[in-house]
C-alpha cells in the first residue's frame, strides 16, 4: 500500500550556489519518482552542467549552510561510491524498503557509482539530522558515502552524463520511519569525548601500532569461523534468527567481537582473517556481502577494538 507523504526540495543551479529560494513541492514519492525518470532522460556533458536538489528546507531567508536547515523533508538519499559487485545484487541490499537508485556521472560500467533515494514517514528536525545519517549507514550495513554527513548536503540530478554508465531503477517496499531507526541505531557523538580522541592523529597511529606490536599470541589455528576460539557464537545464532532487516549491523557486531575476543587473548588478527571467518558464514546464509567491501569494513572493526581497547 502506497502511503501519501507530500516531497518538497530546495534547488540550486550549481555547488556555488546558495541561496534556498529555489524550491519544488510534489503531492507524493512517486510524483518525484516520475519527475526523476524524466530526468534521468536529460543528455547533459558534465555534472558541472547540472543543477542539484537537496532534502533540506531552510529558514526563511537564509543561504544554505548547516545552521540554517530547519529540517529535512520527507525524503533522504545516500551515495554509493566504493560499490564492488553486479549491479543486479543492488536490489537485494535495499530489500524491503522503497527506493529509486540512479547513476552518478562518474559511474563506469565495471565501477558502478549510484545514488539512492528513500522516502520518510516524516520530516526530520535540524537536532536529529546527524543522528539519521549515521542510522541509515547502520541499517545498510555502512556502504554509503561516510562523508555524506552534510546536513545541507546537495544532489546532483539524474540525467544521462557523457561517458558515464547511466542508469536508474526503483524498488519497492516501506518507507523509512527516522524516529523508529534512530532509536534502533543510536548515534554515540565522536570527538572530544574521550582522552584517546582528544591526542593528536599521529599520535593515535603510534599508540594503535604500539598496541598491535604486544600481540604475541600466534600459536593458534582454525579451519573454520565453526572451530575458530575468538567468533563469538551467540551473536551467530542471533544473526541466523534475522529475518526482514538488520543484516549488515549485526555481522559488523560480529566482526568487532571477533577482533575483541583475539586481541584480548594477544592474537593479531588482521582483517583477512575477520574477512574469512564472517564470509563463510555470510555465504551459508544468504550472501548477503557477495558484493559488498567486506575486508573494508573488517578494517574499521579491528581499528575501533585498537582505539577501544
Amino acid at each position: 500500500m502506497r502511503i501519501t507523504v507530500e516531497i518538497s526540495l530546495t534547488l540550486f543551479n550549481s555547488i556555488f550556489d546558495n541561496k534556498t529560494t529555489q524550491k519544488l513541492t510534489f503531492k507524493d514519492f512517486d510524483s518525484f519518482e516520475k519527475a526523476l525518470y524524466g530526468l534521468s532522460e536529460r543528455r547533459i556533458k558534465t555534472k558541472k552542467d547540472a543543477p542539484l536538489m537537496s532534502p533540506a528546507v531552510y529558514k526563511e531567508n537564509t543561504t544554505r549552510s548547516n545552521k540554517n536547515v530547519d529540517r529535512w523533508s520527507r525524503w533522504c538519499a545516500m551515495d554509493v561510491d566504493d560499490y564492488k559487485g553486479d549491479l543486479n545484487d543492488v536490489r537485494n541490499i535495499f530489500n524491503g524498503y522503497r527506493f529509486i537508485c540512479y547513476s552518478t556521472a562518474s559511474s563506469k560500467i565495471d565501477t558502478p557509482k549510484f545514488r539512492v533515494v528513500f522516502p520518510l514517514t516524516t520530516t526530520i528536525h535540524n537536532e536529529k539530522i546527524s543522528g539519521f545519517i549515521y542510522a541509515l549507514q547502520k541499517l545498510f550495513g555502512n556502504i554509503g558515502d561516510e562523508q555524506t554527513k552534510d546536513l545541507s548536503r546537495m544532489f546532483y540530478i539524474p540525467a544521462k552524463y557523457d561517458g558515464a554508465y547511466n542508469f536508474i531503477f526503483s524498488g519497492d517496499g516501506k518507507y523509512i520511519n527516522p524516529e523508529s531507526l534512530i532509536a534502533k541505531y543510536p548515534y554515540k557523538q565522536k570527538g572530544g569525548n574521550s582522552f584517546f580522541d582528544r591526542l593528536p592523529e599521529d599520535m593515535q597511529k603510534e599508540i594503535i601500532e604500539h598496541r598491535k606490536s604486544k600481540l604475541d599470541n600466534t600459536n593458534i589455528n582454525w579451519s573454520s569461523y565453526k572451530n575458530c576460539p575468538y567468533f563469538p557464537k551467540q551473536l551467530e545464532k542471533e544473526y541466523r534468527m534475522i529475518n526482514n532487516t538488520g543484516w549488515y549491523h549485526k555481522m559488523y557486531q560480529i566482526m568487532v567481537a571477533t577482533a575483541g575476543n583475539a586481541i584480548k587473548n594477544k592474537y593479531p588478527i588482521t582483517a583477512q582473517e575477520i574477512t574469512t571467518l564472517c564470509r563463510e558464514l555470510d555465504v551459508e546464509t544468504g550472501n548477503w556481502y557477495k558484493s559488498r567491501p567486506m575486508e573494508k569494513e573488517a578494517d574499521r572493526a579491528l581499528e575501533y577494538v585498537y582505539k577501544n581497547i
